[in-house]
């Protein structure tokens, strides 16, 4: 697994997996221990589970978020104030030398197909997704999206656009403006 972060609220740790297709999310559990002794201090003593990944955390699930040439962009991750909500991202390998296309800058490298999903943390329903098409967007380390309050704005390298998208509390993408 490659291990992402915890949501803004520690509730979710979110995973991807080793092939970067699925989306994994666990919560934590809190493991309740009791010493029967007037030294707590013995190691030997600390339950086999309380030492085991499974111990503190379980898994929610699973989500193929992925399929065919995409990849999960394992830089990329954003949630929503109300924590309810994660914004994750799919696209193809870059093409540095793309093919020229109406209204793009030309030299700017091409990836054939970038995703944003909005998955609900809780349960891993995909709520709504949003595709770009022959576009480059920088995903590593959330560099070219970025979100304040219920907006999120994207910005097309290739094409000189931002997009501007707000999201609703029933769970999808609403164009704003580009």
């Amino acid at each position: 697994y490659h291990f992402r972060k915890f949501s803004n609220d520690g509730q979710f740790l979110i995973c991807f997996s080793r092939n970067c297709q699925n989306l994994i999310v666990y919560r934590h559990s809190c493991l309740s221990y009791c010493s029967k002794g007037i030294n707590c201090d013995n190691q030997d003593e600390f339950p086999i589970k309380g030492q085991k990944f499974e111990g503190h955390f379980s898994q929610l699930y699973s989500l193929n978020l992925a399929c065919g040439s995409e990849l999960i962009c394992k830089d990329f991750f954003l949630v929503t104030d109300c924590n309810c909500y994660g914004i994750f991202a799919t696209a193809t390998t870059p093409d540095s030398d793309p093919p020229a296309r109406r209204g793009a800058i030309p030299n700017i490298p091409s990836m054939e197909k970038i995703t944003l999903y909005l998955v609900r943390l809780a349960d891993g329903t995909i709520m709504d997704e949003r595709k770009f098409h022959n576009d480059f967007i920088h995903l590593a380390h959330n560099a070219g999206i970025f979100m304040y309050d219920d907006l999120v704005s994207i910005l097309s390298v290739r094409y000189q656009s931002i997009h501007v998208l707000q999201i609703r509390k029933a769970g999808m993408f609403v164009d704003v403006q580009t």
